[in-house]
């Protein structure tokens, strides 16, 4: 349609946005605002409202916590981009933790070979997970659901629901849990690297592409010639992988595996996900939103404990969070369409 001459002199006389405003506009279209906007508000809220809240104990916490998370929930980012859910995380983790104490107890297995069956046994389900996805053509969350179920069973068959403990300190295992005299744990450079890979795998590469057209639009990607099957296959055991390697983590730290390892973990990791920005509909995320989330995650948990709350607090706000978080998201997309 043309324009009237009025309209294009009004359009003419229109002042450019200043740089401020054109980065208030840029920032709040990223999926990442909302994420960015609530750690704030939970920073400086338990700023005022938590004692010994900027200690550098507290804030160590905070990133063990963010730390372990994370490196699951970098993983779920790339499964929800793809347009696909796993909710066997939690388990995944149980089963492969338990693992590798119960290994150097029976067999007297070391470390190493503890380890390695661990990560081949996450390897495993993660494929038979994706497998059953892509053939039977069941919806992910069906298949991970009786996931969660099934590996949480064979966790309690095999603990009998009792903790099994570390029969021996290993330097490999501490390498996976060492904390320092400052609080810092070593989690948190096996999180940086991992994040730094999975950033470049989503944004550098052509598989990363393939990501987002798989979820973006299924249906127009397999015309495109991208192997979207292969694709989703690769990231159901990318997530195992890593639910296993935040377990061996775990089990580095406690030197003990319980029953319950793992249990709700992988409603945790969709959560910080989605405050993080990420869509349930797939196409849309960023492990920079994820990172955002799951620091929100730990900072409402420690922040709840200093501050004298009581535990069973903590899912009731996680809940209100991630409704809050989306609205944040909706809202700003909004108006930063109206800037």
């Amino acid at each position: 349609m043309n324009q009237s001459p009025k309209n294009i002199v009004a359009s003419k006389n229109r002042p450019e946005p200043s740089i401020l405003l054109r980065f208030i506009r840029d920032l709040a279209r990223r999926s990442e605002f909302g994420a960015l906007v609530s750690a704030i508000i939970v920073f400086v809220t338990f700023s005022i409202w938590a004692e010994l809240w900027l200690t550098s104990e507290s804030i160590g916490s905070i990133l063990i916590v963010a730390t372990e998370l994370g490196i699951v929930a970098v993983a779920v980012t790339l499964l929800m981009v793809s347009g696909e859910f796993d909710l066997s995380v939690g388990s995944v983790l149980g089963v492969s933790s338990i693992l590798v104490p119960w290994l150097m107890v029976t067999l007297n297995a070391p470390a190493f070979i503890a380890i390695l069956c661990a990560f081949a046994a996450a390897i495993t389900i993660g494929s038979i997970h994706g497998l059953i996805v892509i053939t039977a053509r069941i919806p992910s969350f069906i298949v991970t659901l009786g996931g969660l179920l099934f590996w949480r069973g064979v966790v309690y068959i095999i603990t009998d629901g009792f903790p099994v403990n570390v029969p021996r300190q290993d330097p490999l295992l501490k390498a996976f849990s060492y904390r320092f005299e400052s609080g810092f744990d070593v989690s948190l450079f096996w999180f940086i690297g991992l994040a730094a890979f999975v950033t470049f795998l989503l944004m550098g590469t052509r598989f990363g592409n393939w990501i987002f057209a798989s979820g973006g639009n299924e249906r127009a990607a397999r015309s495109l010639g991208v192997p979207v099957d292969r694709v989703r296959w690769s990231l159901f055991v990318l997530t195992s992988s890593c639910a296993c390697l935040a377990g061996i983590v775990q089990v580095g730290r406690f030197s003990s595996v319980d029953a319950n390892r793992g249990l709700s973990l992988e409603l945790e990791a969709i959560a910080a996900c989605v405050i993080g920005g990420a869509s349930l509909h797939g196409g849309v995320g960023s492990v920079i939103g994820t990172i955002l989330g799951c620091l929100i995650v730990g900072m409402i948990r420690n922040g709840l404990a200093l501050a004298g709350v009581a535990n069973y607090y903590y899912q009731s706000v996680i809940g209100l969070l991630i409704v809050v978080a989306v609205i944040i998201n909706q809202f700003a997309q909004r108006r930063a369409e109206k800037l």
